[in-house]
């Protein structure tokens, strides 16, 4: 019997489609719920392991590094293993890392497992958009990636929300649990209405690759994390971040001149498609990067409760969702650059907004400059989903998914970890006491900002075919 798209669709009749939308968006809000409801249980960590922010930070940097990693893996997961098995196997050592993260006695323990969640996520999460761009070819493209969208930038938000609620009453244990349900379901579900075609000619991985870009991301992220507590002389510091240099050398120059490579350079000859990569960049950077810095201001320099700064969270995750719904809705309509450069913009200005309140802020104007720049996010992703991949041809699809979302997690990965560097920094220069700090996290803010402006330069030029 016929495992591939059509022989499935004629077995689930017309509705088949939309079954497989919702397996696809409860799969990858399960992988994106664990990636940022960590943020608010960061302060119960550190002070449960007595570790500082540098080494916490690790908890969401190493999830995202390994991810980038793995999403590297997918295309040639998908073709080797086919798309059922390749997310069995990623949900099932998922739930089994969850499960142990429970019994964790040092901090060590929990970012292993954590580097283990992030690389099975990053091996998933590709397929989603491969398999709706196919099973959506004939029309509505555009609105479903606008849905899919819709459960993957409301997820981030949802997380501390959730999660925030959760370690209040049950600890921090609780974030690793919070998604398991959603990947259990997504693991039937997926049995029935995934398909399991494979193909037998798939060429070997390159385990060489793999090694030197797994390399080359920790050793930079973690040069950038010793820089924080010890002087850039340091060799622990120098030497960690030569390592990684050359190793993202090596990687590039292997993926240059390989017959299959992990990332494929080649899809850069494509103008829209470069510059849909520096905008999937700051998307990284914004959408991670602020569910990290936003939880953590509110409870260190705010005094709230991870509770009360999740639930501060929530109208977000919820006029993000709208927003990513209209954004798909849009782009079948306007110019992807058109979709791109507002959601830029929008979000810079909450950036900024928030970079320019100061200590005190009432609940509500918070919410409403954290609500502005999640509108400007939702905007962004289904915009970049086509602005990117229409440029490309069939054959291009499933490489070029996993290379704009490989860019997009690679934002978030240094991301969070440039901006732990520079709140330290900046803590520091300020003279170091929690006014310091305010002004720091402050300073944070305007950085993004700065970010988000300077993109609008690349996302004019993206300039992709409607669907």
């Amino acid at each position: 019997m016929g495992q591939d798209l059509p022989a499935l669709q004629a077995r689930f009749g017309a509705r088949y489609p939309q079954w497989l939308l919702a397996v696809l968006m409860i799969g990858s809000m399960a992988m994106v719920l664990a990636s940022t409801s960590i943020n608010v249980a960061l302060p119960a960590i550190m002070a449960d392991f007595a570790i500082g922010r540098p080494l916490a930070q690790w908890l969401s940097t190493g999830f995202l590094a390994a991810m980038t990693a793995g999403l590297l893996l997918a295309a040639w997961a998908h073709a080797r293993l086919g798309a059922r098995r390749t997310a069995q196997f990623g949900l099932l050592l998922f739930i089994l890392s969850s499960l142990l993260a429970l019994v964790a006695q040092a901090a060590w323990q929990l970012i292993a497992l954590r580097v283990v969640q992030g690389l099975c996520a990053g091996i998933i999460q590709p397929l989603a958009v491969v398999l709706l761009f196919r099973i959506f070819s004939g029309g509505g493209r555009g609105m479903a990636l606008g849905l899919y969208g819709l459960g993957v930038m409301v997820a981030p938000t949802l997380g501390p929300t959730i999660g925030g609620y959760l370690v209040d009453h049950f600890g921090w244990v609780a974030v690793f649990w919070l998604p398991l349900p959603m990947c259990l379901l997504a693991l039937f579900g997926g049995q029935w209405l995934l398909p399991s075609r494979r193909e037998k000619t798939t060429p070997f991985l390159d385990v060489w690759a793999f090694a030197l870009l797994c390399l080359g991301l920790f050793g930079l992220l973690g040069a950038l994390a010793e820089a924080q507590r010890f002087a850039w002389q340091a060799p622990r510091v120098w030497a960690t971040a030569l390592l990684g240099v050359l190793a993202v050398a090596g990687f590039l120059w292997r993926s240059a001149h390989s017959a299959h490579p992990l990332l494929p350079l080649r899809l850069w000859r494509h103008t829209g498609f470069r510059n849909a990569g520096w905008v999937a960049l700051t998307l990284g950077v914004g959408l991670y990067g602020s569910t990290y810095l936003i939880p953590l201001y509110l409870q260190t320099i705010e005094g709230y409760s991870a509770g009360r700064a999740g639930l501060l969270l929530l109208p977000t995750g919820l006029l993000m969702g709208i927003a990513s719904f209209a954004g798909g809705w849009l782009s079948d309509r306007l110019s992807a650059a058109m979709l791109l450069v507002s959601g830029l913009l929008v979000f810079a200005v909450s950036a900024g907004g928030l970079g320019w309140l100061g200590q005190g802020a009432s609940f509500a104007v918070l919410c409403f400059w954290a609500s502005i720049g999640r509108i400007g996010l939702g905007l962004l992703l289904p915009a970049l989903s086509t602005g990117s991949l229409d440029v490309l041809g069939p054959e291009e699809l499933a490489q070029g998914a996993g290379s704009i979302t490989f860019v997009r997690q690679l934002g978030g990965a240094f991301g969070v970890n440039i901006l732990t560097f520079f709140l330290e920094w900046r803590h520091e220069a300020e003279g170091g006491n929690l006014l310091a700090e305010a002004q720091a996290f402050q300073q944070s803010f305007w950085l993004l900002a700065a970010v988000f402006a300077l993109t609008v330069l690349a996302a004019w030029r993206v300039r992709a075919v409607k669907s």
